[in-house]
């Protein structure tokens, strides 16, 4: 198949389904895309890419949308369909998710997604927010065009250069943060991560305890300086870094951070995200998706 549309057309054709092939320019248009075909009543929508092309399209689903989110893994990392076990080659992975539809294989699932706030700002999130030393990873990455072309030629790896390029004499960022609510806290945010998911790129799981589909998001902080976030990375290659001293682990339905002097950088499923004050809360069972793999341990919790 010489073309990406030619392979959904394909794969469509073979599950008996009809499909609509729709390029996009922007993730805004990708946004519209999805929100036209939720007004269409449409069974399915695939985002053919990476993770920001499913967090373009999840923000024009609305919440407890009937169309569910495919994924044809075409970006650098492809997360969630690492996390959620759909098969990496991307016309297979298609197959596999028409298959759902069809009532063929897997299951039909409703999972969580998250919605983080700023005074100005409001956006949905599949993966995770991240403040700190993995935003500043990001950030360095699309300021840089050095950096941007060693992405395009070495893929994931440049995060992790771009982390330790960013971690070098920078220290911690203050915040102050409630609880669900609770009384204010003080912390110091070396990396913070709120989200449904388990790993930073398809190398790192962070958050070994976060599942999906159990209507609440986990956090991970570790409350020290960027460069003890960037030592205890290599424990979260085995998903140990949760256990290390420093590092806490939250489970809560709402996050409010304030910061106390220079704001943390923010990254939401990957891209820079707005800094200043924030509210994070879960989005319970609002995310219809096809699942080849529910047993997934993200999916799946302990039951895996």
């Amino acid at each position: 198949m010489r073309t990406i549309a030619e392979a959904c057309r394909w794969a469509s054709r073979r599950a008996g389904l009809d499909g609509v092939i729709a390029p996009t320019q922007s993730p805004e248009h990708a946004a519209q895309v999805a929100a036209a075909a939720h007004s269409a009543g449409a069974a399915a929508i695939f985002g053919c890419g990476g993770d920001g092309t499913l967090a373009a399209i999840l923000q024009g689903l609305p919440a407890g949308s009937p169309t569910a989110l495919g994924a044809m893994p075409l970006g650098t990392a492809n997360v969630w369909v690492d996390e959620t076990r759909i098969p990496r080659q991307p016309v297979r992975a298609l197959e596999a998710q028409l298959d759902v539809l069809n009532g063929m294989r897997g299951a039909t699932l409703w999972a969580d997604t998250g919605r983080i706030h700023t005074p100005d700002h409001s956006r949905r999130f599949l993966l995770m927010a991240g403040f700190g030393l993995d935003a500043a990873a990001v950030a360095g990455i699309v300021a840089s065009r050095r950096r941007q072309r060693l992405k395009r030629l070495i893929g994931e790896p440049i995060y992790f250069f771009s982390a330790v390029s960013e971690a070098i004499g920078q220290s911690g960022w203050r915040v102050r943060m409630s609880i669900d609510g609770g009384p204010p806290q003080d912390a110091e945010i070396g990396m913070l991560t709120v989200g449904n998911t388990r790993q930073i790129g398809t190398w790192l799981e962070i958050n070994p305890r976060a599942v999906a589909t159990d209507g609440m998001l986990d956090v991970i902080l570790v409350d020290a300086p960027p460069w003890r976030a960037l030592a205890l990375a290599p424990l979260a290659r085995n998903g140990l870094m949760v256990e290390s001293p420093g590092v806490r682990h939250l489970r809560l339905r709402k996050l409010e951070l304030w910061p106390l002097g220079t704001p943390p950088p923010c990254q939401v499923d990957g891209d820079p995200g707005p800094t200043g004050v924030h509210t994070i809360e879960i989005e319970p069972y609002s995310l219809r998706i096809l699942s080849p793999n529910p047993d997934a341990p993200v999916l799946a919790g302990d039951l895996a």
